[in-house]
């Protein structure tokens, strides 16, 4: 390239540093930023010159970690002044929906996606039932079996299992070596995790069958960067881009070993240009083994590209005040050239419906200014049972919102289950006036009840056959509700689980009084139910908090029937909602890349923010993202008892109360 550029972009003036990526002649470069420095948009801008310069749109390939990041990518490219027929024929992809269509060319066939733990718990224990029947194990007297029904054990598998096939340690490093535990003890690993994920491996893989039996998240990039690394050829894949020329990926600091594999394997089988853009603060993927090191040095160790690295230093987003702020919880000098301040303020809160009116207040002041956009308006979270007080509220206030990166926790599978037990007692899912939502209904009351579809005659049909021709006949004649719920789920629940839900029922169609719900919730014994069904904590945590937000929300009825018809009307006003001009409720990692005029984080305490089960270095760069969406404003609130860790790092002398 030339340095004269060819495209001209819209309501943006490029600086110095941004002109010196849009029109750079290097092979292959990556681009350090900080947050807030338009990294995305400077891609965008890459990828507008190149196609003015005569690459065709079809010849690029652009990789990210979310669809978040490719749907800002593609938003940021509209900006700038691509039409967008252009931009629809880019191919920007995650590297789990690319690496899906690669795989399933290879095996000229899709494979089924089980993505939430709880449709995964069942076959982990299978894994733990073939590894404790293993009596040929040489080093049986190793093993620590976990007890039946530790949903804790469960967690920490599938974390390790994530773990396992984003760092590829096992895979990398055991070559022909027996597994032992001075194996597993070389890598970092349990001896009977080892096993058992080895096991689970064997069973996800029908014995190493070229079709899986199913992928997990993230299956699709391990599962082709084991075959790339054992050479398998694609030659001839139409979903391999060997014409691409021009690479590209955004938020290059979530890769991980199995994605940079795939990444690899592209920069060798192509001619392509390459760019890469991240901020090394902003890895949030630990868990998965993301590392910035993939943006260090092993791009010219393992390509042999001659790497040209550039800056993008100042931040354009936010001002000088959040740049220190920003700079103190990432621990590096950061300079802002934004043409305006940011305006940060901080103020405590006792109870979570006090930070959930305060937040609302927030939002009502911002209304009332002059030009206000309330799409510009963001409140962020770091966990969804935080949303519920606020959902409330904001119901409460006549605001409209739009959740993005969780449900609204109206449509959250323990409060459909409430709802459905409600459908029940008032005989009333008539009143659910969305197909979709009746679906979610019947499915969350099976989920919860354990409850089978019992049918003679189709004794050989799978569940899932069955359970989805029963939901449809009941979704599209409610009145036949009672009628199913008593015939099925009763009647094949658990003898425990068929009285506490007719226990349920009962007290629905009978108590009165702003306790109602307390009362069915104590007869279900949910929390129980919450603790066995859900593997993950902080799921549990969620749920229980989900509910716990419910039976707020409930002491305003006095009846079953009054409370019920109020979620549905709740629900239908959400989804009736103009969602362009809504203010935003996400969690804080589905809007990376993204940004905002007012940012609102609240909950920030101790327990909640950082988490305490989550490395230390991910929250804080989570946090971290979080206050670096802000343009204008950025408004926090604090626990005044506990207030989080991560204020003090940003700076603030903010005191627990005494």
């Amino acid at each position: 390239m030339d340095t004269n550029a060819q495209f001209v972009p819209q309501a943006l003036s490029p600086t110095a540093e941004q002109k010196a990526i849009q029109v750079a002649a290097d092979r292959t470069i990556i681009v350090e930023a900080n947050a807030g420095a338009a990294k995305t948009t400077t891609l965008a801008l890459r990828m507008a010159e190149s196609w003015s310069r005569g690459t065709s749109p079809d010849f690029f390939l652009v990789l990210t970690y979310t669809r978040t990041a490719c749907d800002a990518l593609r938003a940021a490219l509209r900006k700038l002044g691509v039409p967008q027929g252009v931009v629809e024929r880019f191919r920007i992809q995650t590297f789990e929906s690319f690496c899906e269509e690669v795989l399933d060319e290879m095996l000229g066939a899709s494979v089924p996606s089980l993505l939430q733990a709880e449709e995964l718990k069942p076959i982990v224990w299978q894994a733990i039932q073939r590894v404790e029947e293993g009596e040929g194990d040489r080093w049986r007297a190793e093993l620590v079996m976990p007890s039946l029904g530790d949903n804790d054990m469960v967690e920490d598998f599938l974390d390790l299992n994530a773990l396992l096939k984003g760092t590829m340690r096992d895979f990398l490093e055991r070559d022909d070596r027996a597994v032992t535990p001075d194996y597993a003890a070389s890598i970092g690993v349990e001896y009977t995790k080892l096993k058992i994920f080895l096991a689970y491996e064997r069973i996800r893989r029908r014995e190493n069958a070229d079709r899986p039996l199913f992928r997990g998240p993230l299956d699709a990039t391990y599962d082709l960067a084991r075959l790339l690394y054992e050479d398998e050829p694609i030659d001839g894949l139409r979903a391999w881009p060997f014409s691409a020329k021009v690479l590209m990926v955004d938020e290059m600091h979530d890769l991980n070993q199995a994605m940079f594999r795939v990444l690899q394997k592209l920069l060798n089988s192509t001619a392509s240009l390459f760019c890469g853009v991240g901020d090394r603060d902003q890895v949030i993927h630990e868990t998965t083994g993301a590392d910035a090191l993939f943006m260090g040095d092993a791009m010219e160790r393992v390509t042999r590209r001659k790497v040209k690295r550039y800056p993008l230093t100042h931040s354009y987003r936010f001002g000088k005040s959040l740049a220190t702020k920003a700079g103190r919880v990432a621990g590096k000098p950061y300079s802002s050239m934004a043409g305006h301040e940011t305006r940060l303020s901080l103020a405590g809160y006792g109870a979570h419906e006090d930070c959930a009116r305060m937040v609302v207040e927030e939002a009502l002041k911002w209304q009332a200014q002059p030009r206000a956009k309330m799409n510009e308006f963001a409140i962020l979270l770091r966990h969804a049972y935080q949303s519920v007080h606020i959902e409330n509220a904001l119901l409460a206030s006549g605001l409209s919102y739009t959740m993005s990166g969780l449900d609204s926790y109206l449509m959250r599978p323990e409060v459909l289950f409430i709802r459905g037990v409600l459908a029940v007692a008032t005989d009333d899912l008539g009143s659910v006036s969305d197909e979709h939502t009746r679906e979610k209904v019947m499915q969350a009351l099976f989920f919860f009840s354990g409850s089978k579809i019992d049918v003679k005659g189709r004794e050989h049909e799978t569940q899932e056959a069955l359970l989805a021709d029963a939901i449809r006949s009941v979704k599209d004649n409610p009145n036949f509700l009672v009628h199913f719920f008593n015939n099925q789920i009763l009647r094949t629940a658990a003898p425990s689980m068929k009285l506490r839900l007719e226990r349920a029922v009962k007290l629905a169609q009978e108590k009165k009084g702003p306790d109602l719900l307390a009362g069915l919730l104590d007869a279900l014994k949910v929390q129980s139910i919450v603790n066995e069904v859900y593997v993950s904590k902080q799921r549990r945590m969620d749920a229980l908090g989900n509910l716990e937000g419910l039976q707020r929300a409930a002491t305003r009825f006095e009846t079953a029937s009054d409370y019920f018809q109020s979620l549905n009307d709740a629900e239908k006003k959400q989804r009736n909602q103009k969602k362009t001009a809504n203010l935003l409720i996400a969690s804080i990692a589905n809007v990376k890349g993204l940004e905002f005029d007012h940012v609102v984080l609240p909950y920030l305490a101790q327990g909640e923010f950082p988490a305490p089960s989550a490395p230390d270095t991910e929250e804080r760069n989570l946090f971290y993202v979080g206050i670096t969406r802000a343009r204008r404003f950025l408004t926090m609130f604090a626990s005044t008892d506990a207030p989080s860790a991560l204020v003090t790092k940003m700076g603030y002398k903010f005191n627990p109360a005494p």
